[in-house]
């Protein structure tokens, strides 16, 4: 009888062994974190030189290579500074960021577990649905910042992105090839071009969120005195040492570009040294600004699955003011949306941020 039973457990052992290797020989349903690059038509042929072959960071959640029926929801992850794909991904490639005469004295809060990672464990943990998450370059030679904006000097950097992008991710990648499958999240320059998107492409976009975005451009033009102070010998040229002085720059070549005014071929909103607001410009200006463009915008961007706006209460560029002001013309215009403010600065709690909107998104998307 002993020995009966010493047959059996041995038999049941061998068993288990074998489940265990059958187990092994099972495909790791990890998740990736690749870098793609693709030619974006919109951004052949402009002044600036702006290379057309664009590289980005792509996510794609556990499973996503087994799983060959299942399509995926996708957030577009619009980037401020610096100007990279890698702007999530590298705490490095901040190190010219921070510190020094920047106005930005502290890093991102980046998880130590890395970007990937760290999104395995928000799905993982119920916070955000499997997704893929696309992170373009948008880089903008000479002024850094393209604004995610058509320009005659920098390209087409808005249909590069809404266009270009949008259709190589549904091409290549196993998407939910609609709006209430696509969501677009920016930064500082990602932020305001999130929330703009969202108003003028709302066919394409179902949820928005913008941090910190640059949202009422009146904002920016009130800086004319405090830019001309930055210049106190009045040589008015971009400078990495004069930040608001070389993002003027960048703005202007975003939104008044003159390719007949060398050697920056802009035309900047600012009489100096007086710092007076040029008003020509200025309406220039105001044609991509999304408080101005909100009155004709109202049935688009109501008609978005939901809208997240967050600022700061410590932002180093003053955004405060010119988000609340976007947010107190969505109340008059009763839009529908969340906004929310924090104890933090300009970048300094991206990813503690990115952690709500990326949770705010996937709660409206297919």
């Amino acid at each position: 009888m002993k020995n009966l039973i010493a047959l059996i457990r041995l038999f049941i052992a061998i068993i288990l062994l074998q489940s265990c290797a059958d187990d092994s020989d099972e495909p790791v349903l990890l998740s990736q974190l690749e870098v793609r690059e693709f030619t974006s038509i919109s951004l052949m042929n402009n002044h600036m030189n702006n290379s057309e072959i664009r590289k980005m960071q792509v996510y794609t959640p556990k499973g996503y290579d087994q799983n060959n029926s299942n399509r995926y929801p996708v957030v577009y992850l619009l980037h401020g500074l610096p100007f990279s794909e890698e702007s999530f991904v590298s705490k490095s490639t901040w190190d010219d960021w921070v510190g020094g005469t920047s106005p930005f004295q502290s890093y991102p809060d980046f998880p130590e577990e890395g970007f990937k990672n760290w999104i395995d464990g928000l799905i993982e943990s119920g916070k955000i649905d499997p997704m893929i998450i696309v992170m373009p370059n948008a880089a903008n030679n000479n002024y850094g910042f393209s604004f995610y904006t058509n320009s005659l000097l920098n390209g087409g950097f808005e249909d590069y992105i809404v266009n270009d992008l949008v259709k190589y991710m549904d091409s290549h990648y196993r998407t939910i090839a609609n709006k209430d499958g696509r969501a677009v999240i920016g930064f500082s320059q990602g932020g305001y071009a999130a929330v703009k998107f969202g108003m003028t492409h709302s066919e394409i976009f179902g949820v928005v969120a913008g941090h910190s975005g640059l949202l009422y451009l009146d904002g920016m033009l009130s800086l004319g005195a405090m830019i001309s102070a930055e210049n106190p010998d009045g040589n008015v040229v971009p400078d990495p040492n004069k930040f608001f002085t070389s993002a003027m720059f960048a703005m202007s070549s975003a939104w008044s570009p003159n390719i007949n005014n060398p050697p920056f071929m802009v035309d900047l909103p600012f009489l100096f040294p007086s710092g007076d607001v040029i008003p020509e410009v200025r309406n220039r200006w105001l044609e991509h600004c999304t408080f101005a463009i909100m009155d004709r915008y109202q049935a688009q961007i109501k008609s978005l699955n939901g809208i997240y706006v967050d600022c700061g209460t410590m932002d180093e560029l003053g955004m405060t003011p010119i988000v609340e002001a976007f947010v107190a013309k969505m109340n008059a215009f009763g839009i529908d949306h969340t906004y929310e403010t924090f104890e933090g600065g300009h970048f300094n709690k991206m990813f503690s941020r990115l952690e709500t909107s990326l949770a705010f998104c996937s709660e409206r998307m297919n």
